[in-house]
């Protein structure tokens, strides 16, 4: 299962609200799983994540669809998360040909987004890497808890929440797919992979 962000450095700050827009749309048009954006207008965040539909909100937790942000007259800039290589070189060559005049980020393993990249005719700028964990890191999760929860950039998806939604999937209280729409919901930056987060999940409940 792959696993792909794209967003605009910084917000795209300093960049023209109509290109930030274009940005979104073609964020959209390649299958994301996840994606989150803003109304200008109205300043409402948007976001859309697979499998979630509006009678899952909860307190301040709003889903969108895509038929609604593509709908949307006053797009800002968004980010979008892909399980799919195909799609995500899809988003940089767009994106190339588009010459929005912002840097763009795109995590992903080095090789292949590398080789999107040549594919359009661009070199990476930066390179950053995550390296090892340090410290006590016996008082961590274990790993195949970490997996899902390192997923969202603040790390707002409980360890505890994981294990809760584990068993109740176990148990046959609810899908894994709802389980995985239930950590994605957490995530307020919007990386959190929902696909990977389902199949891992799977994985995990087996295991206990």
């Amino acid at each position: 299962m792959g696993d792909w962000i794209v967003f605009m450095a910084g917000g795209g700050r300093g960049v023209d609200p109509a290109k930030r827009a274009k940005f979104t749309q073609i964020l959209l048009r390649h299958n994301p799983v996840n994606l989150t954006t803003t109304d200008t207008e109205t300043s409402k965040r948007l976001r859309y994540v697979k499998g979630w539909e509006s009678r899952k909100d909860s307190g301040i937790h709003k889903s969108s669809t895509i038929e609604e942000i593509e709908a949307c007259k006053t797009l800002g800039g968004g980010s979008a998360v892909y399980t799919s290589y195909g799609d995500v070189r899809a988003v940089i060559n767009e994106l190339v040909k588009a010459d929005l005049g912002a840097s763009v980020v795109v995590s992903g393993i080095f090789e292949k987004v590398h080789g999107a990249l040549r594919e359009a005719g661009k070199n990476p700028h930066t390179v950053n890497m995550s390296v090892e964990t340090f410290g006590r890191i016996d008082r961590l999760p274990e790993p195949k808890i970490l997996e899902m929860t390192t997923m969202c950039g603040h790390h707002m998806v409980s360890s505890n929440l994981v294990k809760y939604l584990a068993t109740q999937v176990k148990a046959g209280s609810m899908t894994a797919q709802a389980a995985a729409v239930e950590m994605a919901k957490q995530c307020t930056c919007n990386f959190f992979n929902v696909e990977r987060a389902r199949t891992l999940l799977e994985q995990y409940i087996r295991t206990i």
